[in-house]
């Protein structure tokens, strides 16, 4: 059942593959080239209304075009998208460069600044090193809170925090951003006070083993049109496949959430 299963999943991307990628490079001719300015004013457009995935895509497109990393609306903007979608490690980072890039003024200066104070209020770093002996710069980081979070809101933060760790390689050393709190990460203690030097936790990491390319599943990204057709085999795959619902679910999870992070 399993091998029918696969062979319908195949079957799905060698049938879809083709007209997709026709479609996506036929799309990608006709769509007139953004300038820098409109995909930044697309972004912030975006991020005002809400629509902040959206708006943290298009601001991650300004950043990375010429000049956009030495611009302060784009950066200022990028980081406080990356805020709301609590990747804390970016927002500070852009925080740092919207200060410089303010420069002497006032009112830039004042924005950032503000920003600033309301995240340092609500969350605070970790450095994570590898232990003596790890060997491996790249895996998972599995944080614990070491006692209940009455708060809702601070709860829903770490939680949506813990689960990007798990299930996404960090490169260490780097340092991470929680609420204020005590925690374990890989089992190893550690405390996040509000005005208390950045603690250093020393671990070894997780290292999630992938799946031997020899074997029966092989995940392949091959751009946009490969993705999405992909996408489609996958979910052939999934319905047939009940009998690991389990396998089924981690799997569909790991699909949706590389294609909802590429640029």
């Amino acid at each position: 059942m399993r091998g029918q299963s696969l062979a319908v999943a195949v079957g799905l991307w060698t049938a879809f593959a083709p007209t997709l990628a026709v479609h996506a490079q036929e799309a990608e001719q006709d769509a007139p080239a953004s300038s820098f300015e409109e995909v930044r004013e697309q972004g912030i457009l975006y991020f005002k209304k809400d629509r902040t995935l959206q708006a943290k895509s298009q601001l991650d497109r300004a950043y990375k075009m010429k000049g956009g990393d030495a611009d302060f609306t784009t950066v200022f903007y990028r980081g406080r998208a990356a805020y709301k979608l609590l990747i804390l490690e970016t927002a500070f980072a852009m925080a740092d460069k919207a200060k410089v890039l303010a420069g002497e003024d006032a009112r830039k200066t004042k924005m950032v600044e503000e920003w600033v104070q309301e995240m340092q209020g609500l969350y605070g770093g970790v450095t994570i090193k590898p232990a003596a002996g790890e060997t491996n710069t790249e895996g998972r980081v599995f944080l614990e809170a070491k006692t209940g979070i009455i708060n809702k809101e601070k709860k829903q933060a770490f939680l949506s925090i813990r689960e990007r760790f798990r299930s996404t390689d960090v490169q260490v050393p780097t340092t991470i951003y929680l609420p204020y709190g005590d925690y374990t990460a890989n089992n190893v203690p550690f405390a996040i006070n509000q005005g208390e030097p950045t603690p250093t936790v020393e671990l070894f990491l997780q290292v999630v083993k992938r799946e031997n390319e020899g074997g029966s599943n092989v995940w392949l990204y091959a751009g946009i049109a490969g993705g999405v057709a992909i996408a489609a085999g996958v979910a052939a795959y999934f319905l047939l496949a009940e009998d690991d619902q389990t396998k089924v679910d981690q799997r569909a999870n790991v699909v949706l959430q590389a294609l909802r992070e590429r640029p």
